[in-house]
């Protein structure tokens, strides 16, 4: 019994307390109330309200049926342009009208339906069907604009408020008040509007009606369904923060209103996005995006995405642009939770990491760079032969020799043989895994930002594979996971949640490494940026990170078959070296049809981060 009134009073309550008004009308709620607004790390406004005049109806116990379409054809005069009106529309209107099912039914059919045969449900399609065949070419132009307007008082749940006029006229809005129709009052709608356009307007969110699926969830929170919440992003993760609460308004005997107590705004929240910062980073994808169309094997490159981040897991900025088929950029910021890539050679980091904590890599022992070849496989090589390699110059030179090495000793093979025969298990994956989860990498993120994808993880366990799992062409991970990898590297190996909103972040884990050997992968990644693969990406060469390739199968004539394979780029880092300020990542897929004849790819990440990196160092 306590459990019961405990569910009744608290659980339940908001849901009885409208149920009640709802069936008794004795107060009744305005349509919608002010969200609050979503501002940039410096107070500019990316998502405010906007105040609209709307002419709107509500059922009483005191309007018949009849009255309704009495009602219709007064505000029908007030449609100045013919309208479409479905077929649905018109037999509903018709139906409703006659108010009498006889008269669409044959005696048999209606004889049957007295004595239950037939179910109210058979007879309404029967009925149906007679309209549709004989009655609904009756109505006129004018007719159909009565139509509109009885549907519109009477779609979805009857108690709601339904809005018949939102682009009416200021003079035809008063005059329809000024009337005392039934039912009709004017009142004010909030609709929202976004200052920057659709700049991140994907992750902003949109907002809408409550869904079937989540019908249940939000009555019990109190919510009427014809409220307007939060259905995706922002606008959704921060739906009990953003949302106000509605004016309240008592219902007089004779229909009328009296305003109980007034609407309130919704609460503001912050986020670490910096808006000017996220239009300079625009610009300079714009600007590359648009300067690779026509160069050598970019064919099939559409976009990139980038993030900017601070170690301890706030986004300062993120952004990804597609064109599409007329050349048209495409806001696609949302990919950085939705989609997934294999990004290449940005792992070594942490395939490092596995082979330090696997205890099968002494520290500064050098190895020449060469291939593997085992057995029934394809020879595996670096991009080109790299000398002498240990474990630092190994990440500086991007060495897949290296790693390949490192994975058949974790496998358990000691030393390896040209065309060796190799067995290995699903333990050996999960060592190479869990390093990586810990980085970020194939785990949440835990951003705010609901429905994270966790990215692809690869189900076929061969040792071939896990050699290209230790290079990063095997598993697949989101650009976020990518900034979280970063991230923990440039945070003294502690990984926190990302975070768009500006409020604390928190640590998820923590890479299990010893400080020198940790200490020796900074260095490797700063080699890669002051002498190596990266030289000359980030602006005045202060800072740590790492590139990657790899390849990609895409589908080139959408036929969903990805037959075509192409080259994708990557690119992580830090800066500034000895005490990072920011963190940034980029992804460009497709960026090469590497063709037999050049395998040459255009270096916009090279491009797209130098300009970027300028502006960072600006603003430190």
């Amino acid at each position: 019994m306590l459990l019961r009134i405990f569910y009744l009073n608290f659980y339940k309550k908001n849901y009885y307390i409208n149920l009640l008004n709802k069936q008794t009308k004795i107060y009744t709620y305005g349509l919608s109330a002010p969200r609050g607004k979503i501002l940039d790390i410096n107070g500019n406004v990316l998502v405010d309200n906007s105040k609209k005049r709307v002419i709107v109806y509500e059922k009483n116990r005191n309007i018949s049926k009849e009255k309704e379409f009495i009602i219709a054809k007064v505000l029908s005069k007030y449609i100045k342009n013919n309208v479409s009106v479905s077929s649905y529309e018109k037999i509903n209107y018709i139906y409703n009208k006659e108010d009498n099912i006889k008269t669409f039914l044959s005696e048999d059919d209606y004889d049957k339906y007295i004595k239950s045969i037939y179910s109210y449900s058979d007879v309404k399609k029967i009925a149906d069907k007679y309209i549709l065949d004989n009655l609904i070419n009756n109505l006129n132009e004018d007719e159909y604009k009565i139509v509109k307007i009885y549907n519109l008082m009477n779609k979805d749940y009857s108690y709601d408020k339904k809005i018949i006029f939102d682009d009416i006229s200021e003079k035809e809005y008063f005059e329809i008040i000024n009337q005392n129709i039934p039912g009709i009052s004017g009142e004010y709608i909030y609709e929202r509007i976004y200052p920057y356009g659709n700049l991140i307007r994907s992750i902003l969110g949109s907002t809408g009606k409550i869904s079937k699926e989540n019908k249940k969830e939000y009555l019990n929170k109190g919510y009427s369904l014809s409220d307007t919440v939060g259905i995706s992003y922002l606008e959704k993760e921060y739906e009990n923060i953003l949302k106000g609460k509605k004016a309240l308004y008592k219902v007089n005997k004779d229909g009328s209103l009296k305003l109980i107590k007034k609407e309130k705004q919704g609460e503001d929240i912050k986020l670490n996005i910096d808006i000017n910062l996220e239009q300079k980073l625009s610009d300079i994808l714009k600007k590359h995006i648009s300067n690779t169309k026509g160069k050598t094997n970019a064919e099939y490159y559409k976009g990139s995405y980038v993030m900017v981040g601070k170690p301890t897991g706030e986004i300062v900025a993120a952004l990804g642009y597609r064109l599409d088929e007329k050349s048209n950029f495409d806001e696609v910021t949302s990919d950085i939770i939705n989609s997934s890539f294999t990004l290449g050679s940005v792992v070594k980091a942490a395939s490092n990491t596995v082979a330090y904590h696997e205890n099968v890599i002494i520290p500064g022992k050098k190895i020449n760079d060469s291939c593997v070849k085992l057995y029934l496989n394809a020879k595996k090589c670096s991009y080109k032969p790299l000398g002498l390699v240990d474990d630092i110059s190994s990440l500086e030179k991007s060495s897949n020799y290296y790693q390949f090495i490192n994975a058949l000793k974790i496998m358990g093979y000691d030393s390896y043989k040209y065309n060796m025969k190799v067995t290995t298990d699903k333990k050996s994956f999960d060592k190479y895994r869990n390093i990586f989860k810990s980085y970020g990498l194939g785990d949440k993120t835990y951003i705010d930002l609901p429905n994270e994808s966790l990215g692809i993880k690869g189900s076929i366990i061969a040792p071939d594979l896990l050699l290209n799992l230790s290079i990063g062409q095997y598993d697949s991970y989101t650009p976020a996971q990518f900034l979280s990898y970063i991230n923990t590297l440039a945070n003294n190996k502690i990984r926190n949640n990302l975070s768009l909103s500006n409020k604390k972040t928190n640590m998820i884990s923590e890479v299990k490494i010893t400080d020198e050997n940790y200490e020796r992968i900074l260095k490797g990644l700063n080699n890669v940026v002051t002498k190596g693969t990266a030289k000359g990406y980030i602006y005045k060469n202060d800072g740590a990170g790492k590139t990657g390739t790899s390849e990609t199968l895409v589908d080139t004539n959408n036929d969903n078959i990805y037959e075509t394979k192409t080259i994708s780029t990557s690119f992580m880092g830090f800066m500034p070296y000895n005490n990072p300020k920011y963190t940034f990542i980029i992804i460009s897929p497709n960026i090469s049809s590497n063709k037999e004849k050049s395998s040459y790819y255009v270096p916009i990440n090279r491009y797209i981060i130098h300009d970027l990196t300028k502006i960072l160092f600006e603003n430190m």
